[in-house]
């Protein structure tokens, strides 16, 4: 994935796809699922051990948006959600079953299927969201709202009892370990607290999902659904001016004719790298405390990223408010979750220990160093992680004229100046800055937009052969 950014950030997307795909290809051939009608469908990870993971949806959804291939980056994104929708089930069902994952102690947190990060989940709901919006999927938008916060309570509920369960695990081997621990072998645990990451509530709602929420629904005339998704953007951003504008206001500054609420969705840089660092922590070993190496993930920035403090549309100064610090809520999850990783290293740990006592015991010496280089060889930290997310995400907001409007804004190299159209009731504008390219979406601008009317677009025709006409 550093090639696949460093070509997204120089503006070769194409060519990050391609190396996407190559650094995706199946590593055994294997029969290709079928789906109900026979024909052969997309494998993932949930179909066989040789399907496409998570993260390579994840990441080509991301670079098909980039390119403004709206129905292929909503495929894939949806191919994710899959997953996520599995992990979600698997939970509802049975969640001692889901908890107990009994691979993670033995061999190492890698081994286990990836569902994605919690701010990945969530931040899934959201762009798959945009998606919709952006292709005029209204009722499909609608679905993904409600499913947005639905994850997050569910999300919520699993930490609690994964602590719970841990906790138990720790009891019965007799171990006990805490963050300072780590801190005091020189785990970089300072990181983990900065300003940033103290003021967020958790590692995962996403307050830019909320306030899309709000917008939606404000300017689709659904004030009562508008008003919760403001309030819980603001919960999760006291402090912003443009939320605080909203709450309690709803439906007040309403676009006059031939205008439309326009919402900039403004995304700079990568997400943060996770990456494996080794610490040497007291383990219990047939009764004796040894110093173990252990593996433990760390959170490596791509660099703060620049972000616009205003963006020009039409001649207006419009602000531009972060909404979303990926970095932060990277780090904010790993602070939560950094005691139950602790803890399942340990056990997992313990248990190694016991196994390499016990060949050596049998099997001699050489039985004991071969375990002993196996339990090194299998013992590193998750560095999984969706690399094309944004570092931040912020936006603007503006009444404008329905029609094609001029929009300029910095870039950190220079002025970045274009055109876009404006047709739609619902109208987001995507853009994405990468410290080298710049990426401006557009939203599919119907016929009857085009029009400047508010009435709903006529049902669809069946295709003919004639080709479909074009502004």
């Amino acid at each position: 994935m550093r090639g696949t950014v460093s070509l997204v950030r120089s503006g070769q997307v194409d060519d990050a796809l391609n190396q996407l795909e190559r650094n995706n290809k199946p590593l055994f051939a294997s029969d290709a699922p079928k789906d109900k009608e026979g024909q052969a469908k997309e494998s993932t990870v949930l179909d066989s051990v040789n399907g496409r993971d998570i993260l390579y949806y994840f990441e080509k959804g991301e670079l098909l948006c980039l390119k403004k291939e709206y129905e292929g980056s909503r495929d894939s994104w949806l191919m994710a959600d899959e997953i996520v929708r599995t992990w979600e089930d698997e939970y509802r069902a049975n969640p001692t079953k889901v908890l107990g994952e009994i691979g993670s102690f033995l061999v190492s947190d890698r081994v286990r299927r990836y569902d994605g990060q919690d701010y990945e989940k969530v931040f899934l709901s959201a762009k798959l969201t945009l998606d919709h919006i952006l292709l005029g999927n209204f009722d499909l938008a609608r679905v993904e709202m409600k499913k947005t916060y639905e994850r997050e309570k569910l999300i919520e509920s699993f930490r609690e009892k994964e602590y719970d369960k841990l906790k138990e695990e720790q009891d019965k081997q007799g171990v006990k370990t805490d963050t300072k621990d780590l801190a005091a072998k020189g785990y970089p645990l300072d990181e983990l607290d900065s300003p940033e990451v103290r003021q967020l509530k958790n590692g995962f709602q996403n307050a830019f999902a909320h306030y899309l929420a709000g917008y939606f629904f404000e300017v689709t005339g659904e004030y009562s659904l508008a008003e919760p998704g403001y309030r819980n953007a603001l919960a999760l951003q006291p402090n912003s001016k443009l939320i605080k504008e909203k709450v309690g206001k709803v439906g007040r500054n309403k676009p006059g004719p031939n205008e439309t609420d326009v919402l900039f969705v403004v995304e700079s840089g990568f997400a943060p790298a996770w990456k494996s660092v080794t610490i040497p922590l007291p383990i219990p070993v047939n009764r004796k405390w040894v110093a173990t190496p252990l593996s433990f993930p760390v959170i490596k920035s791509e660099g703060k990223s620049y972000m616009p403090a205003s963006l020009k549309a039409n001649g207006k100064e419009l602000t531009v408010e972060t909404l979303v610090n990926v970095d932060a809520m990277a780090r904010r999850q790993l602070k939560d979750q950094l005691p139950g990783i602790i803890g399942r290293t340990v056990v997992r740990a313990v248990a190694k220990s016991a196994l390499q006592y016990q060949a050596q015991k049998h099997g001699g010496a050489v039985a004991g160093i071969i375990a002993g280089i196996a339990s090194v060889a299998t013992e590193q930290a998750d560095e999984r992680a969706w690399r094309t997310l944004p570092e931040r995400l912020a936006v603007a907001r503006a009444i404008l004229p329905r029609g094609t409007v001029p929009i300029e804004f910095q870039t950190g190299s220079g002025v970045y100046k274009t055109e876009i159209t404006v047709g739609n009731r619902v109208t987001v504008i995507p853009i994405r800055l990468t410290n080298g390219a710049v990426y401006v979406g557009q939203p599919r601008v119907e016929a009857w937009a085009d029009a400047f009317t508010d009435e709903p677009p006529p049902p669809a025709k069946p295709r003919g052969k004639a080709p479909r006409k074009t502004k």
